[in-house]
């Protein structure tokens, strides 16, 4: 899985999230993946090396309160 299929997995995984959560997490792991290609890994080696997307999904979703959550699906939304 190279980078950008990695983030797109990611963000698909993240989509019931608040907003600023998924971006969040998103250009963590795209910096982390790029400083472990400047180490001197290939795109797929680093993607590799920081674990399975799925992995990744079920720990974030597990580290932000259902209370925010709630929040952000009741809150109205400004158009």
């Amino acid at each position: 899985m190279n980078k950008q299929e990695f983030l797109a997995a990611l963000r698909n995984g993240l989509s019931g999230l608040p907003q600023a959560d998924i971006e969040e997490r998103v250009e963590f792991y795209s910096e982390m993946i790029a400083d472990r290609m400047e180490e001197g890994l290939s795109e797929e080696e680093a993607v590799s090396a920081i674990g399975e997307v799925e992995e990744i999904i079920g720990q974030t979703v597990t580290d932000i309160p259902l209370a925010k959550i709630a929040k952000e699906r009741i809150s109205p939304k400004n158009a």
